[in-house]
């Protein structure tokens, strides 16, 4: 009785002790925390994939420079019921994305938004 006691105590401490690296996986802490930026550019991949979609798109610069951007969403699984899909977006549609940038001020971020050219608004797809 005393020994599966200890073994059943040391296996859950085990499984807790394993969890924490997957909780880490979903920390925002390198993300700012102000207010989102809205940018207009020009789709150049959308990846539609596990664990997050990735959208690249270009933007051109307050200096005329073209700016490669990233922006992920949550997984195929939790944005498809948002309306989202993986054809929504295709290489040379122009978008307007609302995003949340990283502190240090790089072109990537969770989508906090998307309007296509058409209109149509989409929602909730980042963190």
């Amino acid at each position: 009785m005393g020994n599966r006691f200890i073994t059943l105590l040391v296996v859950a401490v085990s499984l807790l002790v394993a969890s924490v690296p997957v909780m880490a996986h979903h920390g925002d802490a390198s993300f700012g925390s102000g207010d989102p930026v809205t940018v207009k550019g020009t789709v150049v991949e959308w990846l539609w994939s596990n664990p997050h979609c990735l959208l690249r798109f270009d933007v051109k610069g307050d200096d005329g420079q073209v700016q490669h951007w990233i922006g992920e969403t949550q997984s195929p699984f939790t944005i498809k019921n948002q309306g989202w899909n993986g054809f929504m977006f295709k290489p040379g549609d122009q978008v307007t994305v609302t995003i949340r940038t990283i502190k240090n001020r790089k072109f990537i971020g969770p989508i906090a938004g998307v309007v296509l050219a058409d209109g149509r608004v989409f929602k909730g797809a980042g963190r």
